[in-house]
This record gives C-alpha cells, sequence and structure tokens, in this order.
C-alpha cells in the first residue's frame, strides 16, 4: 500500500475537517474507506448500526493521528459495516448487537455472527518481530501468516465458548465467526489467506479437495497433485506446536462455521472476497437453503477411499 502525506482533522456528523498537521497514510484511500461507511450507517435503520457513527469517527482520527495504515480498531469497524452492508445486500436478514453489551456481534438469518480481524500483533514482540522479517521474504512469505490468522479463529472460538456457558446467546441457533484478513491481504495475495485458512480448519490447502484414506494424503480432484495431511505445524519465533485441522476437534463443534472476508483494506466486499467453510461435526449446522448468493464450501462426500471436499456457488 502506498503511502502519502495526510492533514490532520477531525470529524462531526460524517463531516471530515482538516487542519494543518501533517501525518503518514494514505489521505485518499482513507477518506474513501470512512465516506463508504459513513454511508452505510446513513443508510441503515438498524439502531445500533447508526451507533456504531462513533466508533468509526473516533477510530478514523485515531487512525490518521497515528499515521498508523494499519490502525486494527479502524479496520475493526469497517470489517462490521462492510459486512453487515453485504450480508444484507445478499437479502439475508441481519441485526446488529449492542456494542455495550456481551455477545455476538450480529444476529442473521444464518445465524449468530463474530466478527474478528486477523493482526499482526504487539509492536516490539518477539513474535511481531518475527512476522515482519518472514514477510521480507522473497518465497512464501505469506506462510508468516498462518499463526496470526489461526489465533484470530480460536479467540473467538473461545469467546462463544463463554457466551454458551453464560447464557447470552440462544444455543439451538448456528454460531459463526467473520475473520477478515485485510491486513495480510495488503501484503500478498487475497487467495493465500484463503489457502491458509483452509489448512487451518481442514488441514486442506486451496486447491487440494480429497483425502485419501489408505496414503494418508490429499489428492486434487484432478489426480494430478497430491499434498500430505498436516495435523500440526510449528508457530516461530519459539517453535511452539500449533495444531491445525480445527473443524476436527471436539471443541469446534460449537461453531457452526467461519465466514473468510480475504479483501485488502483498500478493496470492497464482493462476492470474491466472501465465502463460507462448513463444519461437518458441528452441533448446529447452517441451513445451506438459505445460501444461494454465498460461495460455500463443505465436506460432500466419504468412502472407503475419499473424503471429497467442494465448493458451491462459484
Amino acid at each position: 500500500m502506498a503511502l502519502s502525506m495526510c492533514l490532520f482533522f477531525y470529524v462531526k456528523n460524517g463531516i471530515i475537517y482538516y487542519g494543518d498537521k501533517s501525518v503518514s497514510i494514505n489521505k485518499p484511500l482513507f477518506d474513501k474507506i470512512y465516506k463508504k461507511c459513513s454511508s452505510i450507517i446513513d443508510q441503515s435503520v438498524d439502531s445500533n448500526i447508526i451507533k456504531k457513527r462513533k466508533r468509526l469517527d473516533d477510530n478514523y482520527v485515531a487512525l490518521c493521528k497515528s499515521a498508523d495504515h494499519e490502525f486494527q480498531a479502524f479496520y475493526s469497524i469497517v470489517h462490521e459495516l462492510r459486512l453487515y452492508d453485504y450480508v444484507k445486500k445478499l437479502g439475508i436478514g441481519i441485526n446488529a448487537a449492542n456494542d455495550n453489551k456481551a455477545g455476538p456481534d450480529f444476529v442473521t438469518d444464518l445465524g449468530y455472527i463474530e466478527c474478528v480481524n486477523a493482526t499482526k500483533g504487539e509492536l516490539g514482540t518477539p513474535e511481531r518481530l518475527c512476522l515482519e522479517n518472514r514477510l521480507k521474504q522473497s518465497m512464501n512469505r505469506y506462510v508468516s501468516a498462518l499463526p496470526r490468522l489461526s489465533s484470530a479463529i480460536l479467540d473467538k472460538k473461545r469467546a462463544y465458548k463463554g457466551y454458551l456457558q453464560k447464557c447470552q446467546i440462544d444455543e439451538s441457533k448456528p454460531r459463526i465467526i467473520a475473520i477478515s484478513t485485510s491486513v495480510f491481504s495488503n501484503e500478498f495475495h487475497s487467495q493465500l489467506n484463503l489457502e491458509l485458512i483452509l489448512k487451518i480448519l481442514y488441514g486442506i490447502g486451496c486447491r487440494t479437495m480429497r483425502f485419501n484414506l489408505a496414503a494418508n494424503s490429499f489428492v486434487e480432484e484432478n489426480g494430478v497433485e497430491s499434498h500430505a495431511y498436516e495435523e500440526s505445524a510449528v508457530k516461530p519465533p519459539r517453535n511452539v506446536d500449533l495444531p491445525l485441522s480445527y473443524f476436527y476437534n471436539e471443541e469446534f463443534k460449537d461453531i457452526s462455521g467461519v465466514i473468510v472476508n480475504n479483501n485488502a483494506i483498500s478493496e470492497d466486499l464482493e462476492k470474491d472476497y466472501f465465502c463460507l467453510l462448513l463444519n461437518p461435526f458441528a452441533n448446529v449446522p447452517i441451513d445451506k437453503t438459505r445460501l444461494p448468493g454465498i460461495k460455500y464450501f463443505e465436506l460432500d462426500n466419504v468412502d472407503n477411499n475419499y473424503a471429497t471436499f467442494r465448493w458451491y456457488n462459484e
């Protein structure tokens, strides 16, 4: 993402007022993002979406004051508003929750949706320094995002567990995590983030669809490529074991699916950047009859030789 100079400003009632203090972010880009999110709020009749105005304004000001083009509080509110707008335009019923109360961000016809933004971690930590060094590599640098993506998903799995234990949500409704990978999609091709999340949730790569039970490996449907099934990875810099294949874990049965928004912050949310990964072992499955406009991925069939996964609504 290119950087440029931006003037100091404040926001009042959705209007940007500029002063004379310089900071280093891409002013035209973030002005455009802010105005689009502001428009989503203006067009909504959902009182809890309207209440997000102050959060959007405050975090946009903080973004420019910090000169941090990856300011996560701003990315977070943008993710929520973009997801709300996209789901609503699909014709799926969606209501925002009160930000001041515990619980998922949205209640929808698909189930609850809890949003999370993948981050690069805290500045100055060994993990952040290691990640930044790996992002500078010329080969396979995208793999450095895997621990951060898995951590974001685990955080929201734990959040849902807390909601259930405290009876803050209806246990009969599907529970969905919606992860935005924008901070890494800014760095490399967005499809690579999806590939990592498929590995995290199912233990497979993006183009790997079938698992040969006898050979203990995944193969593409055309049979040309094969990939070893991965149950764990190594989390740098301390080389901590990082389990994969979350959907095969008993603790993940409370999660019905994961929405992946893998657009960069500069890109609008559209079909190519919105997909739903279904948990084949969920206690409360998502109703697939409600997914006509959504690209989704699921376990299609299991026989003596193969477990077959397929994409739908591509």
